[in-house]
Parts: structure tokens; C-alpha cells; sequence
């Protein structure tokens, strides 16, 4: 019988997946406490690290913080550029499908809005983040809605940049709702009825 010699991770795979707990116990502790109540000590023990163990990752709250909110961005985008890269008229799917995905995960969708609510402050190290990532979703919108009406997927007798503000508006609007009567309001139903709206007749 040969010797077989257990699996060692490497470094780099270790420090990956202590990173990756770091976040996710980030993500719970900012959720629930906003960034002013979250305790950096808290989220390291989550992650089962001494607190000089999680700075050694993230040198400071602010920076964890700002981790945690780009990672976010960063799947969104992919889900959303993965329907919109298919042949065919996809945009209203991939508005869809964001807000059924936002109802898979409550604590990103809680995390979300508590950090909008705090960052109001000019003084909140992420309201720039928030009024910059409104500002690109917003053109990101538009251009999004104008292909759409010139494939004849969504009306062209209301602006992009107004449908813009008011699909962004909405779905925040829907999201606050759900997270106060998870139970009796149905966030992907309501969107769809506001998208049957847009549609192209």
C-alpha cells in the first residue's frame, strides 16, 4: 500500500478563504448593526480570527466595509451582463432578475439598505460610494432602456433617463418593504407588475 500524504491548502488558498469568512461575517455584523454599530472584534471572532488577524486583511473598518460593497457590485454586474450578452431582447429579464435574486438573500439586501440609510451623512466613509454607484447605475439604466426601445422590447414614449430614476426608485422602495413584512409582501411580483408597464405593445 502506498503512503498517501494528506492535502495541504497553500498560502495563498488559506489566506483566500480567510478573507472569504472575514466578508461573510462582515456582511452579517454590517446588516444588523449598520458600519457605526458593527465591532470589528465581533467580526473576527465570526471568522474565527483574532481581531490584529482580520487587520492583517483589512487594515481598517473602513476598508472591510468598502470590500464587502464592491464585492456585492461585482456579482450583481456579472449576473446581470451574463442575460444581457444572450441574443434577443433581455433587459426586462435581467431586471427581473435581479430583484428575484435580492429575495434569495435578505442579509445583502439588509446590508444594502441600512448602509444607504447611514451613508445620507456627507461624513459616512461610504456616502461617496453610494452617490458615485447611483450616478453609474443610473447611466447604466439609460443606456440600457434606449436599446431596449429601439428593439422595440420596452415603450418609447417615456424617457430613459426618467424610467431610469423611477426603476431605481421603485426597487429600493420594494426592497425596504419586504424587509419590514418579508412575510405578506411579495417583492418579485410587485416589480413584474411595474415592468408589464414598460413593455412595448
Amino acid at each position: 500500500m502506498g503512503n498517501s500524504t494528506p492535502y495541504r491548502r497553500t498560502q495563498t488558498e488559506r489566506t483566500r478563504a480567510s478573507r472569504e469568512k472575514i466578508l461573510q461575517a462582515a456582511i452579517e455584523f454590517f446588516s444588523k448593526n449598520g458600519f457605526r454599530g458593527a465591532k470589528l472584534a465581533d467580526i473576527a471572532q465570526a471568522a474565527g480570527l483574532t481581531e490584529p488577524g482580520l487587520l492583517h486583511h483589512f487594515p481598517s473598518k473602513t476598508h472591510l466595509l468598502m470590500q464587502v460593497l464592491d464585492e456585492r457590485d461585482r456579482i450583481d454586474k456579472q449576473r446581470v451582463q451574463m442575460i444581457l450578452q444572450q441574443e434577443g431582447n433581455h433587459v426586462l429579464e435581467a431586471f427581473q432578475d435581479i430583484v428575484n435574486h435580492n429575495a434569495t438573500v435578505p442579509g445583502l439586501v439588509q446590508l444594502f439598505t441600512v448602509l444607504v440609510a447611514e451613508s445620507l451623512v456627507a461624513e459616512h466613509p461610504a456616502h461617496a460610494f453610494f452617490v458615485q454607484r447611483y450616478q453609474r447605475t443610473r447611466a447604466s439604466l439609460v443606456e440600457s432602456i434606449r436599446k431596449a426601445q429601439q428593439a422595440g422590447e420596452i415603450r418609447a414614449d417615456l424617457k430613459a433617463e426618467d424610467l431610469a430614476i423611477l426603476m431605481t426608485a421603485i426597487m429600493d422602495g420594494l426592497q425596504v418593504q419586504w424587509l419590514l413584512e418579508p412575510e405578506t409582501m411579495d417583492m418579485r411580483q410587485a416589480f413584474g407588475v411595474f415592468l408589464n408597464l414598460l413593455k412595448a405593445k
